[in-house]
């Protein structure tokens, strides 16, 4: 081959080469990257998604609490239940309610001196309602059969949630 027509293959090779490159420029010089409206999407999705998972997490998190401090309560007065039930230091016990504490006493009514024990409730929980007859707010236990001197209920609530406890005439005491 001669070098007139090695320089023509060469020339026309380069032609074809930057006639790609002219074709396809719109192709080889687009910029990578999202638009401001795909990003915008995106952090929407994002935004519902946490939100959700928040509030499921904060309901369950508040359903948690509330059987916590059912339960605990059930465990408070069966506690003084039993201390009357052993006569403990010849003294019959008794628990007294109030929106957020619970307190173990010893003898038949509270005052400050006689409380054994203080339960907190967790502080999203309340005592909403507290229906003990015939005494109000204290419930008392015999020494010798453990009866209590009162029956009705205890409602607990959430702001989503709630839970009652009952005591029965028979000293039986029941969360639902």
């Amino acid at each position: 081959m001669n070098l007139i027509n090695r320089s023509k293959i060469n020339n026309e090779m380069n032609k074809s080469y930057d006639s790609c490159l002219s074709n396809g420029s719109r192709f080889l010089n687009k910029k990578r990257g999202f638009t401001l409206l795909e990003t915008l999407v995106v952090l929407a999705i994002i935004a519902v998604l946490s939100t959700v998972a928040v509030r499921s997490y904060y309901l369950l998190r508040e359903k948690h609490s509330i059987q916590k401090d059912a339960d605990s309560i059930v465990s408070v007065i069966e506690s003084a239940k039993n201390m009357s039930l052993n006569r403990k230091n010849d003294s019959s016990y008794g628990v007294k309610f109030s929106s957020s504490t619970v307190t173990v006493f010893v003898g038949s009514t509270y005052t400050n001196g006689n409380k054994i024990s203080t339960y907190d409730l967790e502080p999203n929980v309340k005592i909403s309602s507290l229906s003990l007859h015939p005494s109000g707010t204290e419930l008392g236990f015999s020494k010798i059969t453990g009866t209590p001197n009162a029956t009705g209920t205890i409602v607990l609530s959430t702001p989503s949630y709630s839970r009652i406890v009952t005591i029965y005439g028979t000293g039986i005491i029941e969360e639902k």
